[in-house]
């Protein structure tokens, strides 16, 4: 028999059993079928352990990053330590490597094994003075860095201070000789948020994070889930740095094997539905050939579908070579946005049509793509259109092969965003005039919020008014409340946040000390607005009105000193008009009398009593005039004066009055204390203070003068106290000071003195104070300004 009647033979043997040609069909398809779903199973379960892997060598590679910054920051602190092992600007080397790296939330000096710097202090002072090499825990940790002299990371454990951490420790050697540790904290939850496991959590896998207990010797899970997974299909590495295992676990192994189970019931179905049809098949040849038709016009209606996709997509699609990066295709819309035709664009490849400056990052993008590392990327670049006009763009790439196949095609998704970027550029611009504006205005623009204390931003004007930079502000919260001038700060403080409590907008003028030293004072006028119900913002703008303001003080001063001047003037006015009324008075009388008088000798008589009102009136315009002197001398010449150089000079003077009255001089003053006052006006309050002492002496003892100095309240004060008769200041004290006042029978008594001195001592300033008591002495307090 030929091999053609043999398979015309088998046909029609097929063709007269057409329920076992189906149950044939049914048999042999579901095989296949299973075949391939079991590789296409196995393809994808490869796959997922190959993203798992994937997942986590990048983890990997985060918590690696993380401990090298830290190895860096305890390289950095290290540095710090001299030769003699003291640490050299601790807090600000600290303060910027904080600042520097997020995952470290602070950093140590740990001398001899005791930590004894740490910043920040604030929420760490419970570890201060901690001996970590006599602690169970982490002596076994800190002994096996010197071994092995390197950095090793203690941890996940709860912190002396408080809360779960990991700690760095670098052990240190200074001329050969283990000095201790540079040591840094990085919190748990920090931690793990740097090694992103958090953006590569799913509903497919979990993270664990262990170590083995250096006292129990058994392993320590750290992470949320802590079910038992050893029989589960984990991957994990090790990270000898810290001794640590890093796992990750699939959630539901049989997930993947359910999930087909749809699939090969589908395959079951299909299967059983292509052995009906067989069967029908073989029955109905023409039933099955129009079946046949019908599957064909919906593979081409479905091939129409994306093909009309493809050419009318409202963003631009292109169909590339990966391998020299050429167009194998392009839709109208992508044509359209570059202006060249599709057959154009097929003669071209991407580079030529990339501006150069976002070409290198295009290439190296591709480059991760064909090697695997990325399974698409999307970048916003710039084209070159037909015309040469800049476009701006965000492309897509998806590759077109399957994974560790060989690089083929890709497919561009192309979205035009020059509008955008033009809004962008616009709206930079604008911020730009607005910042000029504000730094053109003359007055320091600034701006803060309720949430803490300080400024968010200051414009430029400030370097120019105050001498600050902007970044001088910024860099400390509290930089504002330290420049504020001593005398104010309290109350502008208190002030500001009164009103910050009542969001209320406030209108102050204070002092604020300048970068160079000098006082400037300031008008800070401030609005409030609010962000939301519990956050709002302050805006304010200081403006300098240093000038304004000596203006005015120098016209308050110039008040106080015409109003004080019109005190004297009035009261010298009283004094004048009381004195030479009594002695014009007096002498007008008496040229009557000698007018009327025919007895020459009552009329020498009568000249004798004209003679002696003419001589008290002499003497009275005498103490007017030093009064006047005194009073109208506005700014006397002040010298810085050797007290006791002016005291010894006074002494002399009086050396007669105190070796008649057997007087005794106790002065304590010391060679070099001196004060600010007029040469003249030293010597006469000296002088007079000395001689009343003398003068008004107790009847029954010998006068005894006692002279100290000291200072109090910015005054030097020159106590002069003497054991003399003393004062009745109930009955004296208000009118001690007043012009021809006086308290004794004293012959020599005239009541000027004292005035005279107090008008003296007043003109520069001072003050003085009286402390007496009758038949006991008096004491007289001189403050000298």
């Amino acid at each position: 028999m030929s091999l053609e009647k043999e398979i015309t033979a088998l046909n029609n043997w097929f063709l007269l059993r057409p329920k076992i040609s189906g149950v044939l069909v049914f048999t042999l398809l579901f095989s296949i079928l299973n075949l391939a779903i079991y590789f296409r199973y196995e393809v994808i379960r490869e796959n997922e352990q190959r993203n798992m892997t994937y997942i986590l060598n990048v983890v990997k590679q985060n918590i690696e990053q993380t401990l090298k910054s830290s190895y860096a920051t305890t390289i950095t602190l290290a540095l710090t330590i001299d030769d003699s092992g003291n640490p050299k600007n601790f807090e600000e080397v600290g303060k910027q490597l904080v600042a520097n790296y997020t995952s470290v939330d602070a950093v140590q000096l740990v001398p001899k094994g005791v930590i004894k710097y740490t910043y920040p202090l604030k929420g760490n002072e419970a570890a201060i003075n901690f001996d970590i090499l006599h602690h169970p825990v982490h002596r076994k940790s800190a002994l096996r860095a010197i071994a092995t002299k390197s950095i090793y990371f203690s941890g996940p454990r709860e912190l002396i201070q408080g809360g779960m951490g990991v700690v760095g420790r670098l052990p240190v050697f200074k001329k050969g000789r283990f000095w201790g540790f540079s040591s840094v904290i990085l919190k748990f939850d920090t931690f793990i948020k740097s090694t992103g496991i958090g953006s590569f959590k799913s509903d497919k896998y979990y993270f664990q994070f262990s170590k083995i207990n250096p006292i129990t010797h058994k392993e320590e899970f750290f992470l949320e889930d802590k079910s038992d997974f050893s029989k589960k299909n984990y991957q994990k590495v090790e990270i000898p740095e810290g001794g640590w295992n890093l796992y990750i676990i699939p959630k539901n192994e049989s997930a993947l094997f359910w999930a087909f189970m749809p699939v090969i019931s589908i395959a079951f179905l299909l299967s059983l539905l292509c052995g009906f049809f067989v069967t029908t098949l073989l029955k109905k040849p023409s039933e099955l050939q129009k079946l046949v038709e019908a599957q064909t016009l919906k593979l081409a209606r479905s091939e129409s579908l994306f093909k009309s996709i493809f050419e009318h997509a409202g963003l631009g699609i292109t169909h590339n070579n990966s391998k020299d990066g050429s167009y194998i295709d392009a839709n109208d819309k992508f044509c359209e946005l570059i202006g060249y035709s599709k057959d154009e664009i097929k003669s071209m490849d991407f580079m030529k049509i990339t501006h150069p400056e976002d070409l290198q990052a295009d290439l190296d993008y591709m480059q991760r793509l064909k090697n695997g590392e990325i399974n698409q990327f999307s970048m916003e670049k710039r084209y070159f259109d037909k015309n040469g006009k800049i476009i701006w763009v965000n492309i897509t790439v998806t590759p077109l092969w399957e994974h560790k196949d060989n690089p083929t095609n890709h497919i561009t998704i192309v979205e035009d965003i020059t509008q955008r970027k033009e809004s962008e550029k616009l709206i930079l611009e604008s911020q730009k005039k607005i910042k000029d504006l504000i730094d053109s205005i003359d007055g320091i623009v600034w701006e803060g919020n309720s949430v803490e204390p300080g400024v968010t931003f200051v414009s430029k004007k400030s370097e120019d008014i105050l001498g600050y930079t902007p970044e001088e502000w910024l860099a400390d919260k509290y930089f504002w409340r330290k420049i504020i001038h001593p005398d104010d700060r309290d109350w502008v403080i208190k002030q500001s946040t009164d009103n910050a409590k009542a969001r209320k907008a406030f209108d102050t003028e204070y002092r604020i000390i300048a970068k160079n030293g000098n006082t400037v004072w300031v008008r800070d006028i401030v609005s409030i607005y609010h962000e939301s119900v519990e956050s709002i913002k302050f805006r304010g703008i200081l403006i300098d009105i240093t000038k304004s303001k000596q203006f005015e003080i120098d016209l308050n001063n110039s008040l106080t000193l015409v109003t004080e001047q019109n005190k004297r003037l009035l009261n010298f006015s009283h004094i004048v008009s009381h004195n030479l009324r009594s002695h014009t008075s007096n002498i007008q009388s008496l040229i009557n009398l000698i007018e009327m008088s025919d007895n020459e000798y009552e009329k020498k008589e009568l000249l004798v009593l004209l003679k002696s009102v003419s001589e008290a009136l002499n003497e009275t315009m005498d103490n007017l005039n030093e009064v006047v002197s005194i009073q109208t001398n506005i700014t006397p010449v002040i010298e810085e004066l050797n007290l006791n150089k002016f005291i010894k000079r006074t002494l002399e003077v009086l050396r007669n009055q105190i070796v008649k009255n057997e007087a005794k001089i106790e002065n304590n003053i010391s060679d070099d204390e001196t004060v600010k006052f007029n040469p003249a006006y030293l010597e006469s309050v000296l002088l007079n203070f000395l001689s009343n002492a003398i003068r008004y002496k107790h009847p029954e003892r010998n006068p005894r003068i006692e002279l100290n100095s000291y200072l109090e309240d910015n005054y030097r004060v020159v106590e002069i106290k003497d054991n003399g008769i003393g004062i009745d200041l109930d009955k004296n004290g208000n009118k001690l000071f007043g012009m021809y006042k006086t308290f004794t029978n004293n012959p020599e008594s005239r009541g000027i003195g004292l005035f005279i001195t107090k008008n003296q001592i007043d003109a520069l300033k001072g003050k003085i104070k009286v402390e007496s008591k009758l038949n006991e002495g008096t004491t007289f307090k001189i403050y000298f300004k």
